[in-house]
């Protein structure tokens, strides 16, 4: 059998070391801390200037730094260039700043969800044949409430979270929304009950389920990738 290569993606090496400088790290004490990155100086540096590196490598560089991978790959600015708009564009790349995009932004996506849901479930003795026992619309009200519940302890003990966001606003903010059904939110979607945006063109007049629907899938996720 023929030696494989070994899969590599892209590294955008302008961001790559906008997060090194940000961090106060260099190339060399990457090569250092040999037992978080498995890697010399010498192959991150080739790596760079090839301007590609093994995922796992990548992954370890990202999570040394605190950063989403993706920030190093370039991924968010290849997004930015797709932007036809000459205006929309500029912006765009104007919010592309690690601190937005810390590494827990990837453990949360890894974890997901439904895994997280069904994992408070079970931890709890409660099956998801169990919980499916439940009428759609009581289901959706304990996704709600158990997200409330949480939170409320959470925000006891933490003003602001990892991202800089206000505990007591988001807290605030899903209370909101408990007891009250919206038919194209998250919730309604993972139990089969969301109505199709398009049956409800232009009924609503300002952009509040927009804003609910946004602030739902940043958190939780998004229904369609589950």
């Amino acid at each position: 059998m023929g030696n494989k290569t070994a899969r590599k993606i892209p590294v955008n090496k302008e961001r790559f070391m906008e997060v090194l400088w940000l961090r106060n790290c260099s190339i060399r004490k990457l090569g250092d801390a040999y037992e978080e990155i498995e890697r010399t100086e010498k192959t991150i540096r080739r790596c760079l200037d090839n301007g590609e590196m093994p995922p796992d490598l990548l992954d370890k560089i990202a999570k040394y730094l605190n950063v989403h991978p993706d920030y190093l790959s370039g991924v968010y600015d290849d997004k930015a260039r797709q932007i036809e708009d000459s205006y929309l564009r500029a912006l765009s790349r104007s919010f592309i700043k690690p601190e937005k995009y810390p590494y827990l932004l990837k453990a949360k996506n890894e974890i997901g969800y439904t895994t997280y849901f069904e994992n408070i479930l079970t931890m709890n003795d409660i099956s998801m044949d169990l919980f499916h026992t439940l009428p759609p619309m009581e289901r959706v009200m304990f996704r709600q409430e158990m997200v409330v519940a949480i939170l409320r302890v959470i925000a006891k003990y933490f003003t602001h979270d990892s991202l800089g966001n206000d505990l007591s606003e988001t807290l605030s903010y899903c209370e909101s929304f408990v007891g009250d059904f919206d038919p194209f939110s998250y919730f309604a979607a993972l139990e089969g009950i969301r109505v199709p945006e398009e049956k409800f063109d232009n009924f609503y007049e300002d952009d509040t389920m927009v804003d609910v629907e946004k602030r739902m899938t940043e958190k939780c996720g998004d229904p369609k990738q589950k």
